[in-house]
């Protein structure tokens, strides 16, 4: 353990520098204890990766506190959140199996199983394979997400978006079809199709 340990001499803190109560950034004014915690908690993070090599990454857990993470998984059957829009996703829209468990209390859908393994999704370092899909009518239209074992929210891909004709305004924050204009929401800083 002491292998890992480095002695790091600070420089000489003046007695001004030792009585600051407040901190400014891009958030707005943080009190020193909250500073002091948001500190710790990030080096204890990059601590816990230095020594593991796991990716300790915090997602927001509330878009009015940025200091709030969570570590357990979001996308569960507990909470339907939407469709996220997902330029960025594979070829193929997939949803987490989760989320595929809160969209069925509402809504009265079966996973079509013959379509299992169509599809492999690449997750960072991880890959899974589709155990079906099911389509769902959005206000855009009708999707099929391909099912996964991953805590991962339903991702409108861009190959769908544009095989519907649609595009994503960021600066309206819409979904934009030939025909009308769809209102999007952003949660966890990324927009979500309600």
């Amino acid at each position: 353990m002491e292998a890992l340990m480095i002695d790091i001499e600070s420089p000489p803190v003046s007695p001004a520098q030792e009585q600051t109560e407040l901190f400014l950034t891009s958030f707005g004014t943080i009190q020193y204890g909250g500073a002091i915690n948001t500190v710790t908690d990030l080096a204890d993070r990059s601590f816990t990766h230095a020594i593991t090599g796991t990716n300790p990454t915090a997602c927001h857990n509330d878009d009015s506190d940025p200091f709030a993470y969570v570590t357990t998984s979001r996308y569960t059957s507990d909470e339907f959140y939407g469709v996220m829009i997902d330029t960025g996703a594979s070829k193929k829209s997939t949803a987490g199996y989760g989320q595929y468990l809160a969209y069925k209390k509402t809504h009265n859908t079966v996973i079509d199983t013959s379509k299992a393994g169509a599809i492999n999704v690449q997750f960072g370092i991880g890959s899974t394979s589709s155990i079906g899909s099911v389509i769902v009518n959005t206000p855009v239209g009708n999707v099929e997400f391909h099912i996964v074992k991953a805590d991962t929210p339903f991702l409108l891909c861009l190959a769908d978006m544009d095989m519907l004709k649609v595009y994503y305004n960021n600066l309206k924050n819409a979904l934009v079809t030939p025909t009308k204009s769809v209102p999007v929401v952003r949660r966890f800083g990324h927009p979500f199709l309600l």
